[in-house]
C-alpha cells in the first residue's frame, strides 16, 4: 500500500485567522510608537495633532451629517496621498453634493492637513474626519457601523484583509484608485499570496497607475475584470495662486529675492548631514546659494535644526519668522521648513529641487508638484516608489537622477551654473504634466455608477 501525505492547506479564512493574531500581538507596539513619535514633536506640539488614541480602535462618536444620506468615504494613507487625492474630493463634492464625505488617514501629519484644509465643512456637518483604526476586525467592523459608507475609495495601495472582508460583508463596494505596485511590494505581498489574492478580489474595482502596476497587481490576484488603467491622479495637479504669491512673499520677507534658492525636499534621516556637506562645498562657488530644509517628519525638525546651526550658518526656522526680524544686510543662509502644509509654498520660494528620501532607501517622494511648478529637479538612487513616473522624467530628460553624494554636488552645481539647461529641464518637466494629465476624469467615470 502506497502511503499518501497529507497536504496541510492554508485556507484564505486560517491566513486571515494568523494575519490577525499577528496583528493582536503588535497593536501594543504599534500604540506605543505612535507615544513616542508624539513625545518627539514635543518642540513643536502647537503644530501637532492630538493621538486620539481610541479612534485607532474604531471607537468614536458616530458622525452627524448635515442631511441623513449615506456617506462617501475616501482613505488617504497620509499628506502625499490626501494632496493628490483633492481634486478627485472636490469633483466628487461638486457633482455629487448631496453626499456627505468621510475621509480617513492614518498619520498626524495627514490628520492636521484635512483639519487644515476642510475646517469649514467639518463644521458645517458635510465632512467627517476621523483615524482609519488599525486593521483588526473588531475595529473595522466599528468604523464601518459609525460611518456607514455607501462607496469606499481607497488611495494608492492599501489592502488591509479585515477591513475588505468587512466592507465586502456589509456590501460596501470598494475602490482602490491610483493603485501602485512596486516590484518591491510585490515581492512582500507575494509571502502572503492567499491573503493578498482574496483581499484583491474583495475590491469592486482597482485603477492601477500603469501596466506594470497593473500586472503585479494581476500576479498578485487582482481579477483581470476589475483592473483598469488610468493613468496617475498625481499628474492632475491644480496650483493654488495663493501658494504662488505666499512663495513669493517668503523669498521677500528672507531677501532672497537675488539669491538662488535650493529646496531640500521631504528630507529622511541619514540625508540633512549629506546636503550639508554637498551645500557647503557649493557654497564655495555659488555665494548666492541659499537653501530651504523641510524634513520629512515633524519630530526630526528640532534635530535637523540643531544640524544645520553650526560653522557660523544662519539658520531660521520658519515657524519663528513671526517673531523675530530678519536682517537685510545679513539674510539668512538656510531657512528649516518646521511648518505643516506649506509644502507647495516653499517650492514657489524655490528655483531648484533636490527631492529627499532618494539618498537613503526610503523610495523618494512625489516629484510632479514642483514639475508642475516649473522647477529643475534633482534626486538620488532610490526612487523605487516612482518607478514609472522616473522613468518617463528621465527618458525625456526632465530630471537629473544622481547616483552618490559626488554625483549630486556635480548635478546640483551644473544646474546652478548653467541656467538655460536648467530651464529646459524644468520646461520639459512641465510639459509632462500638462500631457500626461486626465486620471481623474478615469475614474470619476468609474466612480460614476455609484453615486447615482
Amino acid at each position: 500500500m502506497v502511503s499518501q501525505k497529507k497536504h496541510f492547506t492554508l485556507t484564505p479564512s486560517i491566513q486571515r485567522f494568523l494575519y490577525t493574531l499577528l496583528y493582536y500581538c503588535l497593536t501594543p507596539l504599534f500604540f506605543l510608537r505612535l507615544l513616542i513619535k508624539h513625545q518627539k514633536s514635543n518642540a513643536y506640539k502647537e503644530q501637532r495633532q492630538s493621538l486620539r488614541l481610541a479612534e485607532r480602535l474604531g471607537i468614536f462618536a458616530k458622525p452627524e451629517f448635515a442631511n441623513d444620506q449615506a456617506p462617501v468615504w475616501f482613505h488617504t494613507v497620509s499628506v502625499g496621498e490626501f494632496i493628490a487625492a483633492l481634486p478627485l474630493i472636490r469633483e466628487v463634492m461638486q457633482d455629487y453634493p448631496q453626499f456627505p464625505l468621510v475621509i480617513t488617514c492614518t498619520t498626524t501629519t495627514g490628520s492636521a492637513q484635512i483639519i487644515k484644509i476642510f475646517s469649514t465643512e467639518i463644521k458645517q456637518g458635510k465632512i467627517a474626519h476621523v483615524y482609519l483604526p488599525y486593521d483588526l476586525p473588531g475595529s473595522m467592523r466599528r468604523f464601518l457601523k459609525n460611518i456607514g459608507p455607501r462607496l469606499g475609495i481607497i488611495m494608492e495601495t492599501e489592502i488591509w484583509p479585515n477591513l475588505l472582508h468587512a466592507a465586502q460583508q456589509k456590501t460596501i463596494p470598494m475602490w482602490l484608485l491610483n493603485a501602485r505596485m512596486s516590484a518591491r511590494s510585490a515581492k512582500g505581498y507575494k509571502r502572503i499570496k492567499v491573503l493578498t489574492r482574496t483581499a484583491l478580489q474583495q475590491f469592486t474595482g482597482i485603477a492601477a497607475q500603469d501596466i506594470l502596476d497593473a500586472e503585479r497587481l494581476k500576479k498578485l490576484g487582482a481579477k483581470e475584470g476589475s483592473l483598469s488603467i488610468t493613468g496617475s491622479i498625481k499628474f492632475d495637479i491644480q496650483i493654488n495662486p495663493d501658494d504662488i504669491e505666499a512663495g513669493k512673499t517668503l523669498r521677500k520677507q528672507l531677501h532672497w529675492q537675488d539669491k538662488q534658492v535650493l529646496i531640500a525636499a521631504s528630507t529622511h534621516k541619514g540625508e540633512d548631514e549629506i546636503l550639508l556637506s554637498v551645500y557647503q562645498q557649493l557654497k564655495q562657488h555659488h555665494p548666492q546659494l541659499v537653501m530651504i530644509v523641510v524634513p520629512r517628519h515633524p519630530e526630526r525638525f528640532q534635530s535637523v535644526y540643531q544640524l544645520l546651526n553650526v560653522d557660523n550658518n544662519r539658520v531660521i526656522k520658519r515657524s519663528a519668522m513671526v517673531d523675530i526680524a530678519i536682517n537685510d544686510d545679513m539674510p539668512a543662509d538656510m531657512l528649516l521648513g518646521d511648518s505643516m502644509g506649506e509644502m507647495m509654498r516653499y517650492f514657489a520660494c524655490a528655483d531648484l529641487v533636490f527631492m529627499g528620501g532618494t539618498l537613503v532607501p526610503t523610495g523618494g517622494h512625489n516629484i510632479l508638484e514642483p514639475a508642475a511648478m516649473g522647477l529643475a529637479i534633482v534626486y538620488g538612487p532610490h526612487m523605487f516608489n516612482f518607478n514609472a513616473i522616473t522613468e518617463l522624467f528621465l527618458y525625456y530628460q526632465a530630471v537629473l537622477q544622481a547616483a552618490d553624494k559626488e554625483s549630486l554636488e556635480q548635478a546640483l552645481n551644473t544646474l546652478l551654473s548653467d541656467k538655460t539647461k536648467a530651464k529646459q529641464m524644468a520646461g520639459q518637466a512641465k510639459y509632462l504634466i500638462e500631457q500626461n494629465a486626465g486620471a481623474m476624469d478615469k475614474m470619476s467615470v468609474l466612480l460614476k455608477p455609484y453615486l447615482l
